[in-house]
């Protein structure tokens, strides 16, 4: 259990360089300032760390002008009944989230389930190794654990991608980061199987709007997995009452 016990700077993988994003396109200090005054508000039963997979999905802050609300019917049938912050971020490697949680985002919050959706701007976008991705992920779960000890975790493995020279590199990583559950406070689950076609390398198609980002089709399938993790996580979490 050493890995939960918190991680000082002089302990951060190499790898990982907790930083502002500043590839980002939107004002990423905005949103930043947007999570920490809604967390304030409302206290959130759920919040869900992403990058631009999630930031595009739904919620609040509000998201990704650019998803034009592809995922928002996913979302509202995976989430509205409850109080959920997304605290998905556009471009952000993990190293932009941890810092994120330096920063504060969880600060004063202690939510239900911590989703973890991050990963694949490492892999596909730096061209980290899996060992560095895995890493980082590690160091990442280690914080939010220390900030938010009560909560669960649930981290989510890296989807797939249309590049298919990743695919080796993303199951490597997702098995891994598979490592990091104990079956109590941290929770793995890979619904990025539901994405994959026949030949087990391939998104199918249909799901994916650009190869990386799930369409409205893909956020359903994202969204009826996380509902099924949700009900054996949290005997809190109701769902819809929306069929769908």
């Amino acid at each position: 259990m050493a890995l939960f016990s918190g991680v000082c700077a002089d302990e951060l993988p190499s790898t990982l360089k907790p930083q502002v994003n500043e590839r980002a396109v939107y004002g990423w200090n905005a949103r930043h300032q947007a999570v920490m005054q809604r967390n304030r508000t409302v206290k959130p039963e759920y919040v869900i760390f992403g990058d631009s997979i999630t930031h595009r999905w739904g919620g609040e802050p509000s998201g990704d002008k650019r998803a034009l609300g592809a995922g928002k019917a996913a979302w509202e049938n995976l989430f509205s009944p409850h109080t959920v912050t997304n605290m998905g971020f556009g471009s952000d490697y993990v190293d932009n989230a941890y810092y994120r949680v330096q920063l504060g985002e969880l600060d004063g919050i202690s939510p239900r389930v911590i989703i973890v959706l991050l990963g694949t701007n490492n892999i596909g976008g730096r061209k980290d190794t899996p060992r560095a991705c895995a890493d980082n992920l590690k160091a990442f779960v280690s914080l939010v654990r220390e900030k938010c000890p009560s909560s669960k975790i649930l981290l989510l493995g890296i989807l797939p991608r249309k590049e298919k020279e990743l695919a080796p590199l993303i199951m490597e990583t997702n098995q891994i980061i598979s490592g990091l559950a104990d079956g109590s406070t941290v929770f793995f689950a890979n619904p990025g199987t539901g994405f994959l076609a026949k030949d087990g390398v391939s998104p199918k198609r249909g799901l994916l709007v650009d190869g990386l980002h799930p369409g409205a089709k893909g956020y359903d399938v994202l969204g009826k997995e996380l509902s099924l993790l949700l009900k054996k996580m949290d005997g809190k979490y109701k769902g819809s009452s929306v069929v769908r």
